[in-house]
């Protein structure tokens, strides 16, 4: 049986991304991938306005790639789209729709008859007998869906589906991070999706307004790199060259002396190339998206519990660019690769070419989308499968206990009929008067955002706060400490202090006494005593006097910032018993 296809599309600032490839299927097969200029401004924070020339353009691209199939799944990115992790019970998967709906309004204070709802199983939560579903519920206004019917009505598609590309590159990557904390960035022109995958569920998904469209401006203003007139010739000027440097390329170097030699010419001043300045510029332009990958990255480690991010992989638009994996690494300190491969997917072999990245939202979309849906189309398709299943009981003549059962009912209709009418007419009143409310609670939605937008920014410099925060800020403390519990006899030398440990030099009597300073330092409450170590020792005789004097030095680790013993707490809890007492 031939797999069922679908044409998936992601719709950027600049391209338009097209594959073709099956649809719900267990085993993945990529058949066609294309991009096209848009040609103009046709798409704003996800909003699609569809315009006949980029219709034809798509119709045209169609023809020459010989794209046949008639079911479309568009995958979006839109920062209007809001999401949560929400926790529900354990019901029938059946059910969880119900649930969602019945508690959507404590999920997103918004008027929800302007959203359509969707989510998906992050995972069960609980012993058995108290299991519940944690879920990540996604709101997305419905106007932002109607430029997307309106394209796929002018290109003659249906539309099967219509995804968050969050969820699209999900489904390419959650076998390959079955096991760990794994990170996956996609980069775009003007923004890029930072999530988090551990052990196979999804644990965190953050935006960040910055993209590298600044970039491919500097390549197509310069003549560095050749004439770049294209947004397509700039990608691949990107892919294909050194643009993106380390910040230690961009220093100028030094000669090796300031003073003359003999023999040895004068070296000639450094002079900047326009190549160095381009790169200079270039460089301007992509700190601030690594930057901003940077900050969420620290924020989410910062809050996961447990073992440290495994790796991060980097996709979308701006991965394929040269350097950028190198240059996030370098920031972030830790791996970062490029999504090539993911387990499930032969995508080397399937795309055939070594730049894909920009494809992966569009391959991953027709896996297991989102599925929001307009309004309209919904009820059409309750109302086709209503259809569908009393058409099934045609064959059998219900028609006389039809008639016997429609008099009883008449029956029973006409006695019962005050009793709904009355409660038809209360539910019509509450109606009204809960649509007169929410058209004055309107006002309330930018509010509603700018709080949103606002929390995020507190928590991100939140994360940057405590991303800064070591043991030098207590260092008086700890001197003071020092000062307290050394044996008066120890002389100490000299003194350094790191964000992680401390090395002292000191000097005393004799070996017994340096033995007493270790284990008093060990009793330090802002020490780790296991870790106050004598990295050197050394007895010295003066000569004129014959005294005997030994020299050691001591290097310790400082406890966590935030790090409270345990005696300190017990002191406590006595001095408060006393005070009761008394």
């Amino acid at each position: 049986m031939a797999s069922k296809k679908a044409i998936t599309i992601e719709i950027g600032y600049s391209l338009t991304k097209v594959c073709e490839v099956d649809y719900k299927a267990k085993t993945h097969r990529i058949y066609k991938s294309f991009s096209i200029a848009n040609g103009g401004e046709i798409i704003n924070d996800g909003a699609l306005t569809v315009n006949e020339e980029y219709v034809a353009n798509l119709q045209r691209a169609f023809a020459v790639n010989r794209v046949k199939t008639k079911q479309v799944v568009f995958t979006i990115t839109s920062s209007k789209i809001a999401s949560r992790e929400v926790m529900i019970p354990f019901v029938k998967e059946n059910r969880i729709a119900d649930v969602v709906n019945a508690n959507a309004s404590d999920y997103f204070p918004v008027d929800l008859s302007q959203y359509q709802l969707s989510y998906t199983i992050l995972g069960t939560v609980g012993e058995k007998g108290s299991q519940q579903y944690k879920l990540l519920v996604i709101a997305v206004p419905s106007a932002l869906l109607s430029g997307y019917y309106e394209l796929a009505k002018a290109l003659k598609l249906e539309v099967a589906a219509i995804d968050y590309a969050s969820n699209s590159i999900y489904q390419v990557v959650k076998e390959d991070c079955a096991k760990g904390k794994h990170i996956i960035v996609k980069i775009d022109e003007r923004n890029s999706l930072v999530m988090a995958v551990e052990d196979s569920v999804m644990t965190f998904t953050r935006n960040v307004a910055y993209g590298v469209e600044e970039v491919m401006d500097v390549v197509m203003n310069t003549l560095c790199w050749g004439e770049v007139t294209s947004v397509e010739q700039a990608i691949r000027v990107l892919q294909r060259n050194d643009c993106i440097p380390l910040e230690e390329k961009l220093k100028e170097p030094k000669p090796e002396s300031e003073e003359p030699h003999v023999g040895r010419p004068t070296p000639e001043p450094v002079v900047r190339t326009a190549k160095t300045k381009a790169m200079e510029d270039v460089w301007d332009a992509i700190m601030p998206l690594i930057n901003g990958i940077s900050r969420v990255v620290d924020y989410y480690a910062s809050r996961a519990a447990g073992e440290g991010i495994e790796r991060i992989l980097i996709t979308g638009l701006g991965a394929d660019f040269k350097g950028v994996g190198e240059l996030l690494s370098h920031e972030v300190n830790m791996p970062v690769t490029v999504l090539k491969e993911a387990a499930g997917w032969n995508l080397m072999r399937n795309f055939k070419n070594e730049c894909f990245s920009e494809y992966i939202a569009c391959v991953g979309a027709a896996v297991a989308p989102l599925d929001f849906k307009q309004e309209a189309e919904k009820r059409g398709r309750d109302k086709a499968k209503k259809g569908t299943d009393s058409s099934a009981g045609a064959g059998t003549n219900w028609a006389p206990l039809a008639y016997t059962l429609f008099g009883v009912g008449l029956v029973a209709a006409a006695a019962l009929a005050a009793v709904p009418m009355y409660y038809y007419a209360q539910t019509v009143k509450t109606n009204m008067e809960l649509k007169s409310q929410a058209g004055s609670l309107e006002d309330i939605i930018p509010i509603y955002n700018e709080y949103v937008t606002v929390h995020n920014q507190h928590l991100v410099v939140e994360a940057m706060y405590e991303a800064t925060e070591n043991r030098n800020e207590e260092l008086e403390e700890f001197l003071g400490e020092l000062e307290d519990k050394l044996p008066s006899n120890v002389n100490v030398l000299s003194f350094t202090s790191t964000a992680n440990d401390v090395t002292i030099n000191m000097r005393v009597q004799t070996k017994d006494d340096a033995g007493e300073t270790v284990e008093q330092m060990r009793t330090f409450h802002s020490l780790v005593p296991e870790k106050v170590t004598v990295t050197s020792l050394v007895e010295e005789e003066n000569q004129e006097t014959g005294e005997h004097v030994v020299n050691f030095t001591v290097t310790a680790t400082y406890q966590a910032v935030g790090y409270v013993p345990e005696e300190t707490e017990e002191t406590e809890n006595d001095g408060t018993d006393a005070a009761a007492a008394e």
